[in-house]
């Protein structure tokens, strides 16, 4: 006697397939990115490490949801954590972080409870919104997907990308001038050049309806800033690691 077989599950298309790997990426990254800053804080002290250890926390945590979305399909709780940590939170951190190594300490601390208010209005936003199932059936959900206001993104992405890059840009401009070490300038501007291919490219596929850039700028621009990060820290292991003469 043949025994019945089990109804076979409609496959998923092997576009989801490719696009929900992007965002993987971009968490693995994101997590090791914020795994070496933190371990840097926690030998060096710098306020500002602090900071970028926790918005490259953020960031990998925003792209974990991501991708658990883009594979399982996206429910009201996985948009509201990646719309929270990545459309919300991470960019401002960021820029809070770079903010802290180009003013006096007093007016980074004014800054980062600034910050923390802001974060705090952004969490309860997100907790009380609602998210549009319609639109949350795509791989990438379209704008309007979240009902929060829409200022909020605005500030914390708008503000967290300027202080980032130009940051970023300017301490590679100053850098330069001052005759510092190639890697310095070179990964400084490499940094410059990821943080703005993710806002770049995020504001592109918000505003020409071109989504599925999104996740694609996002891990292909954290995965530069970490490189940039990597090559200006690269000369500083080999100086710790080079014998001292007598």
């Amino acid at each position: 006697m043949r025994r019945p077989t089990a109804p076979r599950l409609p496959a998923r298309p092997l576009s989801l397939a490719a696009v929900f790997v992007i965002p993987l990426i971009a968490a693995v990254v994101g997590a090791a990115f914020a795994v070496v800053v933190g371990r840097q804080y926690l030998s060096r002290r710098k306020p500002y490490q602090a900071v970028w250890a926790l918005a490259l926390a953020m960031f990998g945590v925003a792209a974990a949801f991501e991708a658990a979305g883009q594979l399982a399909g996206w429910s009201d709780a996985t948009y509201k954590g990646y719309y929270l940590f990545g459309g919300m939170l991470n960019v401002g951190w960021l820029g809070i972080g770079s903010l802290l190594l180009l003013v006096p300490a007093r007016a980074g601390r004014v800054a980062v409870i600034v910050m923390a208010l802001i974060s705090l209005i952004c969490v309860v936003a997100v907790l009380v919104s609602h998210t549009d199932p319609a639109l949350l059936k795509a791989q990438v959900p379209a704008r309007g997907a979240i009902d929060t206001p829409a200022v909020l993104p605005l500030v914390t992405n708008l503000g967290g990308s300027l202080l980032l890059i130009g940051g970023a840009a300017w301490s590679a401009w100053q850098s330069f001038r001052a005759g510092a070490p190639r890697n310095r300038v070179l990964g400084l501007a490499v940094l410059a050049a990821g943080a703005f291919i993710v806002a770049g490219g995020h504001s592109y596929a918000q505003t020409k309806g071109v989504y599925a850039l999104q996740p694609v700028s996002e891990a292909v621009g954290i995965v530069a800033m970490f490189a940039g990060y990597a090559v200006i820290e690269a000369r500083r292991g080999l100086a710790r690691a080079k014998p001292r003469t007598a």
